[in-house]
Order: C-alpha cells, then sequence, then structure tokens
C-alpha cells in the first residue's frame, strides 16, 4: 500500500474533506496591496532554519522541561533502562520527559520509537503526550504517513487529541510538501473546534510563504487577530522573510513597521531578513541604519546576521570589508562556522585571492571548524581559475582522505581544469570515476567534457558523448547543440551541423541569436548565401531578431564571396537598426 494511501487510512477516523478557506482571505489593510507579485531570488539565508527552531523552543510538550538532558544517547539509554527496571515502574510523565530530552538531541528519532514500544512490552500505556512525541518523530523523520497511523492509534484508544498533534502533522505535511493536505487540516481541526494556537497559524504561514502565497500568509495574519490569537514575533518575521526572499522589501518594511506599532518587539532574526533584502537591491545606507538600529536596542548580530554580511560584501567584490566583519565577530565573541568561512574563501576565490583562500581554509582547520564538500570544491575552483591543476586535484584527493565524498559540482569543476589544460585522459579519467562513485553527471558536466573533446578535434567522441547523454534522463540543451554545431562547421562538416540543427526544433527548443549566428557563419564559408540568408530572415520569423554580430557575420560573408549588392542592402538595415560594422567587416 502507497503511503498515501496509509495516510488516507488513517486520516478516515477524524477527517472528512473540506474545501480551502485560506486561499479567500482578505489582505492585511493596504500595506500589503502589492503582495501577489512575486520573483524568485537564490540567496544565501539560514532563517528558516532559525525560526523553525525559534517557534519549537516556544512550543514543547507540557510534560517536557529542561532538566531531563543528557550528555548523549548512551547516558540517555542507560537512565530509560534503569527506569524500566524500577519497581514499582515510574509515572508516563517521567518517561515523556527523557523521550522529549532524546528528541531534542535532533538525530535519535529511530531510538525514541524503539524505546516507547519497550515501554509498552512493560506495561506502561502511552498518554497523548508519548503518543504526540512519536508522531513528532516520524514527521522529523519524513514518515508523515506513520504520523498519522499514530493518530489513528491515539482515536482507537479514547484519547483526545490535542492542539500539538494537530500542529506536529500539520508541520510534518509542510515540511514534506504536501501543503494541499496541511490546509484540509487545518481547516477540519478548526471544523471540529480545535482552535489553533499561535504556533499552529505560523506553521501554516510558513506554508504558504514557501508555496510562494505571501498575499494569503498576510491574510492569515490578519484572520488571528480576528479570532483572538495575536501574532508573535515568529509570525510576522516569517512574512517578512519571505517577502524579502520574493524582492519585496518595501512590503517587508511597512510589515516590519506594522509589527513594531503593535508593540511586538523585532529579533535579529527579523532584523537579518531586511538587512539580506535590502543589500540585494544594494540599499546599503537603510541596511547599515538597520543594522545600527538593531545594536541600539541591544540585539546583537548573531551568526547568521554575520555570515550574511560576509556573503553580501563578497558577492560584491568587497572583500576588505567582509574580512572587517569576520574581525569584528570574533571580537565580539560570535565563532564563525563552516559558512562564514565557506563564504569569504569564495570571496578570495572570486578575486583570484586562492592564497589568501587557502590561509583562511586552513585557519578554519586550526580552530576547530571542519571544511565540509563545499569547502573544499570552492577551493578546488580557486585553485582551477589560476590554473595551478595540480594543487587542485591533490586537495580533491585529499578531501575523499577525508571522508567527505566529491559532489557533482566538485567533479565538473576539476574536469572543466582538466579540459582547459589539454588533460583530456584525466578527464575522461574523472568522468568513469564519477559514474563509479554513484554521481550522475548534470548537464554542465557533459558540456564541459563535451567542449574539450571539440577544442582538440575530437568530434567523433563528441558526438558519442552527445549520444549518449541523451540515452540519459538528461535532455541536450541550447548550449550542448551550440558546441556541436560551431565545432562541425568549423571542422567543415555542414551537413552534420544542419542535421543538429534541424534537430533543435525536433527536441522542442527554440533557437537563439548565438546557434542562429553560428550556423549563418558556417553557410558563408561553404558559399551557400542563399540558405545563410534564408536563416538569417527565419531569425525575424521565430522572434529571435539579429544582433550586431549576426549582420557583422553575414554581411562578411556576402563581401568574402564577391555579392557586393546583397552586403550593401545589408550594411544599410545594420545602420537603420543603429549597429556598426566591427573592424573584420569595416577592412572590406
Amino acid at each position: 500500500m502507497s503511503a498515501a494511501a496509509r495516510r488516507r487510512g488513517s486520516e478516515s477516523f477524524f477527517i472528512q474533506r473540506c474545501p480551502m478557506k485560506i486561499m479567500g482571505m482578505i489582505l492585511l489593510s493596504p500595506i500589503t496591496s502589492s503582495l501577489s507579485s512575486t520573483n524568485h531570488y537564490n540567496t544565501i539565508s539560514s532563517f528558516t532554519s532559525s525560526s523553525s527552531s525559534s517557534s519549537r523552543s516556544r512550543y514543547k510538550h507540557k510534560n517536557d522541561d529542561a532538566s531531563s538532558s543528557f550528555r548523549n544517547i548512551d547516558d540517555a539509554i542507560a537512565s530509560f533502562n534503569h527506569m524500566l527496571h524500577r519497581k514499582p515502574l515510574p509515572c508516563i510523565i517521567q518517561f515523556n520527559k527523557l523521550l522529549s530530552a532524546i528528541v531534542r538531541m535532533r538525530q535519535y528519532y529511530d531510538a525514541v520509537i524503539s524505546l516507547s514500544k519497550q515501554m509498552e512490552l512493560a506495561g506502561l500505556s502511552p498518554n497523548t503526550c508519548t503518543l504526540n512525541i512519536l508522531i513528532n518523530c516520524f514527521c522529523l523523520m519524513q514518515h508523515v504517513d506513520l504520523g498519522f497511523s499514530v493518530l489513528a492509534k491515539v482515536i482507537k484508544l479514547g484519547l483526545q487529541p490535542t492542539i500539538i498533534t494537530f500542529t506536529t502533522l500539520i508541520n510534518g505535511l509542510c515540511k514534506a510538501g504536501e501543503f494541499a493536505q496541511a490546509l484540509e487540516l487545518f481547516d477540519d481541526m478548526v471544523a471540529r473546534g480545535c482552535q489553533p494556537d499561535v504556533y499552529t497559524y505560523t506553521t501554516i504561514i510558513n506554508g504558504l510563504c514557501k508555496n510562494g502565497e505571501n498575499a494569503a500568509a498576510a491574510g492569515l495574519i490578519k484572520k488571528m487577530g480576528e479570532v483572538g490569537c495575536q501574532p508573535d514575533v515568529v509570525t510576522y518575521s516569517t512574512l517578512i522573510d519571505s517577502l524579502c526572499k520574493d524582492r519585496l522589501v518595501n512590503e517587508a518594511l511597512d510589515i516590519f513597521s506594522y509589527m513594531k506599532a503593535k508593540g511586538i518587539s523585532p529579533t535579529v532574526v527579523s532584523y537579518t531578513s531586511l538587512i539580506q533584502g535590502l543589500c540585494s537591491f544594494s540599499r546599503w545606507k537603510e541596511a547599515s541604519a538597520m543594522l545600527n538600529e538593531m545594536t541600539s536596542l541591544n540585539i546583537m548580530p548573531d551568526i547568521v546576521t554575520f555570515s550574511l554580511l560576509i556573503d553580501i560584501f563578497c558577492k560584491e567584490g568587497n572583500v576588505l570589508e567582509a574580512q572587517g566583519v569576520l574581525k569584528t565577530m570574533t571580537e565580539m565573541g560570535v565563532e564563525p562556522n563552516v559558512i562564514t568561512y565557506n563564504s569569504l574563501m569564495h570571496g578570495y576565490s572570486l578575486q583570484m585571492e586562492v592564497v589568501e583562500a587557502r590561509k583562511l581554509f586552513d585557519v578554519m582547520i586550526t580552530r576547530g571548524c571542519k571544511p565540509d564538500v563545499f569547502s573544499y570544491s570552492i577551493l578546488i575552483n580557486g585553485y582551477c581559475m589560476v590554473k595551478r591543476i595540480d594543487e587542485a586535484k591533490q586537495l580533491f584527493n585529499e578531501m575523499i582522505h577525508q571522508g567527505l565524498t566529491p559532489n557533482t559540482v566538485s567533479y565538473t569543476t576539476l574536469i572543466h581544469a582538466f579540459c582547459q589544460s589539454g588533460k583530456l585522459r584525466e578527464a575522461r579519467e574523472l568522468f568513469k570515476n564519477m559514474h563509479t562513485n554513484g554521481y550522475l553527471p548534470d548537464l554542465c558536466t557533459y558540456s564541459v567534457l563535451l567542449e574539450g573533446f571539440c577544442k582538440k578535434g575530437y568530434l567523433g567522441k563528441a558526438f558519442r558523448l552527445f549520444r549518449a547523454m541523451q540515452g540519459t534522463y538528461l535532455k541536450p540543451n541550447l548550449v550542448m547543440y551550440t558546441i556541436l554545431i560551431d565545432s562541425m562547421c568549423k571542422s567543415g562538416n555542414l551537413n552534420h551541423a544542419r542535421k543538429l540543427f534541424s534537430e533543435l526544433f525536433v527536441q522542442g527548443l527554440q533557437p537563439d541569436v548565438q546557434i542562429y549566428t553560428t550556423i549563418i557563419n558556417g553557410l558563408c564559408k561553404e558559399g551557400l548565401l542563399d540558405e545563410a540568408l534564408e536563416a538569417f530572415r527565419k531569425m525575424e520569423e521565430d522572434g529571435c531578431p539579429p544582433n550586431e554580430f549576426s549582420y557583422n557575420v553575414i554581411i562578411r560573408g556576402f563581401l568574402q564571396h564577391k555579392d557586393e549588392s546583397r552586403a550593401v542592402q545589408l550594411i544599410g538595415e545594420m545602420r537603420d537598426k543603429g549597429f556598426v560594422a566591427d573592424e573584420g567587416t569595416a577592412a572590406w
């Protein structure tokens, strides 16, 4: 039986499908009037994990307290065994405290499930809190369907599901990407008279935001106030962060002001999201003012804030400023983590300062911060950029020796370096090694090796690699076709180039200016001027108008073959479009 089917069976105890109501909620006053448009962008951010942990820290099971803490899992299991052999047995509350303490270790969820079975075998009947802990473990292990099975057990035992029960499952569904089911469960819970608390609402709001539905999230925040459940700083910060990620920084600032007007004090998470959003638009003065405001309120930047600032400065090419941030954070007693070091190493590599990147790599190790695959990949790329291939290869081997498995980026970076330096044998060996170790090359990997073969004139090998890739789950893109067509044209294999160009349309790919210009150049070199002009005119028809380079290529083709009348006509067209002849064309 599928996971979905098992879950539906468990849900049948209490859930009936109901229409979604959240999507039609009214927006939160005029400040969010433009929330419906979203543009996603990629930045380094640890907000989600930070807000989730903040939320969890204020939403514990009633029987969970800080007294149940252990040095390690062995210590916890020894305590469990001691309790299990006591006569009489301790009450279920004490066992729940122990299980909760193990859950807080964040990696031994399967142990919690095993221990709970031992409890039942010993004659201890679980209560709702025990079963909530189990539901949480299954959700954290991404087995939400088994979480619903535990819910069925709650019902079967005659116990009453609590708000924690529902919220844990809703959170599990959201994390599993099953947001529609999370909404249905939320609505069903409300319909059955179980009132959501601020954590339940925040969980749904976080799901809406991750689904790109900021407007609906804002509407739900308004709904919270109407039903007497006041949003807290985590609720507002969740929306602020989502708006910043969707490049709606002004709207995020409005929500921030609205939150403060409600008397809710921002946290470091709120400020960090806004600083990131402002920096993404190069609004440095406002970002600086936000940082100053934060520190004036004795809200000190944390590791996420500092790492973010270092990453932003490095991407802007301001490595000195990033160094200053690193110095400041260490002086404030905030220890850099691997993300912090990786960001600065990447900054050095982008500036071709691989020696400084290596120094920082060594400092990281000295300070007890273990490099990860990304650390090695960044440094390998740095060495490759300055043509120090042997050192890059040595670092690649060191990474494996340290027990780290290279990822696709690591392999592709080194394969590219080998190809650029003409070491195709090493590139091929590494490509095979990649397969052997269970890593599937991506389009970038294939493109790099394909280009390496073509530059060396190994067109047969390049073509076989291309066809072999087509036999995988990958589909060639325009870059790969351009590499092959260009090489075929340069080597005089115009027929093969034509066939590949025709194949583009069969594959559902739309030729761009570069690939059109490449085939036109090949046709001109072979003296096939009519066909070249036909392809040139087809560019416009296909919604891909020729650029300045395209005009220069075809004009030179006509001039080289003494067809001056059509060349003059094209020169007139080019001038009308505001393009100018390059040196090669003007020389004629």
